[in-house]
């Protein structure tokens, strides 16, 4: 693994009574494209704000870029930008005043990036933040995002209100940025479809821990839907290595593993006395089994 970009060392954070993160733990690798996965209230949106420096953790530490963001100075604060999940500044400026008063406070501001995404999206310079759908808002904030061209790039939800092919032309922006391999992004996001086609690693939360965190070719490779098939009634448990889920059917066993091990498989299915097929899983489909009723994260609170 190549050197951290941003660590999380036991990182709690409670609002209330609500503790939204539970001694977190995670490394996003320099160069890395990392999706943060999570149901709601997972903690995502929390980590999200600690690693761009506008929540301070009530215990554990977060660096980013091998310090702390709450102190970063002007040229590091240049370095790193955070997307939020909503929202765009200044509802009443037009698009052309708001990207006048942002862009010199970015050195490296890409003035024919910021013209080609806002005709790629449709929105016109002389239009108020207020007059635009919300997808076109969304548009402009990706722009405010990405035109500084920062090191660290953080993205809460980018593609909320935007179509399919919005998401798409998106997703095409975010693999221009990050083609020279020296920049970091963390996308946020519940498209999993659109996750999967930009992301190299993933990392899933639930209950404001890390629950996963994997190389995404790893994790595919790794991972297999197990059906055992019996003549009779199957058994009430199943034990297997890396089990994530199970579900019981009137003659089969239907398992979720990570670190698929085909000899142990066929060694478990024999002393069982079933048959046994396996099949490749994709990423949505394994988020639900980790995070769903009958998935590990589930498993673990009971």
């Amino acid at each position: 693994m190549s050197e951290a970009c941003v660590v999380f060392a036991g990182v709690r954070k409670r609002f209330g009574r609500a503790e939204a993160l539970r001694g977190l733990e995670l490394e996003v690798p320099r160069g890395s494209v990392v999706a943060l996965l999570g149901r709601n209230a997972a903690g995502k949106s929390t980590a999200l704000r600690c690693m761009a420096g506008l929540e301070r953790p009530d215990a554990g530490s977060v660096t980013v870029l091998g310090l702390d963001p709450r102190t970063f100075d002007v040229p590091l604060r240049q370095r790193v930008v955070y997307l939020p999940e909503t929202g765009v500044p200044f509802p009443g400026a037009r698009v052309r005043e708001l990207i006048a008063l942002c862009a010199p406070l970015y050195p490296r501001w890409d003035f024919a990036l910021q013209d080609r995404m806002l005709a790629q999206f449709g929105v016109a310079p002389d239009r108020k933040l207020k007059e635009l759908s919300l997808g076109q808002q969304r548009a402009v904030g990706l722009v405010l995002a990405v035109c500084p061209q920062p090191e660290l790039l953080i993205l809460d939800e980018p593609a909320a209100n935007l179509d399919t092919v919005a998401r798409r032309e998106l997703l095409e922006v975010v693999m221009r940025l990050i083609g020279d391999g020296e920049r970091t992004v963390v996308i946020s996001s519940h498209m999993l479809g659109d996750v999967e086609r930009v992301a190299d690693r993933v990392a899933i939360m639930h209950a404001g821990q890390l629950l996963l965190q994997s190389s995404l070719d790893e994790l595919k490779e790794q991972t297999r839907r197990l059906r055992f098939s019996f003549p009779v009634a199957p058994p009430e448990t199943l034990a297997l290595p890396g089990l994530v889920s199970v579900r019981r059917g009137s003659r089969e066993l239907l398992a979720t593993v990570i670190g698929y091990d085909d000899a142990a498989t066929a060694s478990a299915a024999a002393a069982l006395g079933a048959t046994v097929e396996a099949q490749p899983l994709g990423l949505e489909e394994l988020f639900i089994d980790l995070v769903g009723e009958h998935g590990l994260a589930t498993r673990r609170a009971a």
